[in-house]
């Protein structure tokens, strides 16, 4: 602050990270001033504050360390970490980014994955919900479902040209086939909902073991806004949006092959341009999720520095207010949110930009289903079939982009599972109770209070 530019602030910490921001140190050791001087000058001239900032740097070395050895998991080199994660430079007030001995970084900066990691997070969500059996049974129903809502078009479609068939019988077999179908429909959601339940409480209490059991000089170099991140608004993704976009992106799957086969039933040259749009599609939605990849990721890292400020700002509201400082704190508060929101934003226009390109592609299968429709010579089709084949033609656009829009919007969800699995392989505190170890029984059998150099 200006207000305190000319002054002298003394700052008494135990906290090394900051050390290097401070103009002069005094090193204190039993009551006495046994060093003075910059940070630098400390660090050459050795003795006890290098062995302070050696032990914490150390202590910072070894998370690296039992990371790489933890779990019984293979492995990682440093080079090969490089080349999979890179440094954020997100870093608020309250993430400054301090560098000991040696380049060791006392306040890590946030780590994301770059690049395609294709579908390891989602069998990781799978795995480890313990969740394939659901996963199978919503792939079922909504298989089924989608089978059966065809099946009821074409009973339609075939029972209108049936000259005895009576009003009852029509309308009889229409209900069965729809009953069916929203019973299928039922235990897709309850499966749903039941994966979705069961991935919560493993990665939730998978979360929660970890970081309660953390060491401490994982929280030395880990603001609490990236822990508060992970533990709300990904927990907030993992909870719900992932479990309903794995229903979503298996009944646009399902309805999308249903509608093609549909119409290829009655005009099969359709599946040429059909196939051809769909390969083009994918080639689209691969160059799109390369970048909006990025922008979830970066999303989630801009995230952390609001919650820090925030909660900087409510501990220190009364200095805030001492010194008139309310609008210096609104307006970077206000820039931190913006910059947050840009990325949400820009997210969802590279989503528009997708599906006006996949209009465009599936808007050509339909014109082409329609061209062949009226090539069909007389009476090889009847009518009520190529008017379903029509009807189905006109709904393809919009299932292609409701599979593509929640398929994108899975993989981008599944961001989060990363993010969170990122805190659940923490090396543990050393066990509270060590059986081997433990005191007698009678333990402590007797107790006194002992003060020596109280000063």
């Amino acid at each position: 602050m200006t207000a305190l530019e000319k002054k002298t602030v003394i700052l008494v910490t135990h906290q090394v990270e900051f050390l290097s921001q401070v103009d002069r140190i005094l090193v204190m050791d039993g009551g006495q001033i046994t060093q003075s001087g910059s940070y630098e000058e400390l660090l050459m001239a050795g003795t006890a504050f290098e062995q302070l900032v050696n032990a914490h740097r150390d202590s910072i070395t070894a998370l690296g360390t039992l990371n790489g050895d933890g779990g019984g998991e293979s492995q990682e080199t440093a080079a090969e970490m490089s080349n999979r994660c890179y440094p954020t430079k997100q870093i608020s007030e309250g993430e400054s980014s301090v560098k000991g001995p040696s380049g060791i970084q006392l306040t890590q900066d946030e780590e994301i994955e770059i690049g395609d990691v294709g579908w390891k997070p989602f069998m990781d969500y799978v795995s480890i919900s313990k969740g394939f059996l659901y996963l199978s049974l919503i792939i079922l129903a909504q298989s089924m479902f989608s089978v059966l809502r065809v099946a009821s078009s074409y009973w339609l479609a075939f029972a209108i040209q049936i000259p005895n068939i009576t009003s009852s019988m029509l309308i009889g077999v229409y209900s069965g086939i729809a009953t069916l179908s929203a019973v299928f429909v039922f235990f897709r959601s309850y499966y749903g909902a039941h994966l979705g339940l069961k991935a919560s409480k493993a990665f939730s209490s998978g979360l929660i073991n970890s970081i309660f059991r953390a060491p401490m000089f994982f929280f030395d170099s880990t603001p609490v806004g990236r822990i508060l991140t992970r533990a709300s608004s990904d927990m907030s993704i993992l909870d719900f949006d992932i479990p309903f976009s794995i229903v979503f992106v298996a009944a646009g799957a399902t309805d999308f092959i249903a509608t093609i086969g549909a119409m290829a039933f009655i005009t099969w040259q359709v599946l040429i341009v059909a196939v051809l749009a769909m390969v083009a599609v994918n080639y689209i939605q691969r160059y799109y999720m390369s970048s909006a990849r990025e922008l979830i990721r970066i999303n989630g890292t801009t995230k952390a520095p609001v919650m820090n400020y925030a909660a900087e700002t409510s501990l220190g509201v009364v200095t805030i207010r001492a010194f008139n400082m309310v609008d210096r704190f609104f307006r970077n508060n206000l820039k931190l949110v913006n910059t947050d929101a840009t990325l949400f934003f820009l997210s969802n226009a590279a989503m528009e930009w997708l599906v006006l390109r996949i209009e465009t592609l599936q808007n050509l299968t339909v014109f082409t289903a329609a061209f062949f429709v009226l090539l069909l010579p007389k009476n090889q089709a009847r009518p009520g079939l190529v008017g379903l084949s029509l009807s189905y033609a006109l709904s393809l656009t919009s299932t292609q982009i409701f599979a593509s829009r929640w398929y994108c919007n899975l993989l981008n969800y599944l961001i989060s599972v990363e993010r969170i699995k990122q805190f659940m392989n923490i090396p543990e505190e050393p066990p509270a109770i060590i059986e081997d170890n433990r005191p007698p029984s009678s333990w402590p059998y007797k107790g006194r209070i002992e003060l020596q150099e109280l000063k």
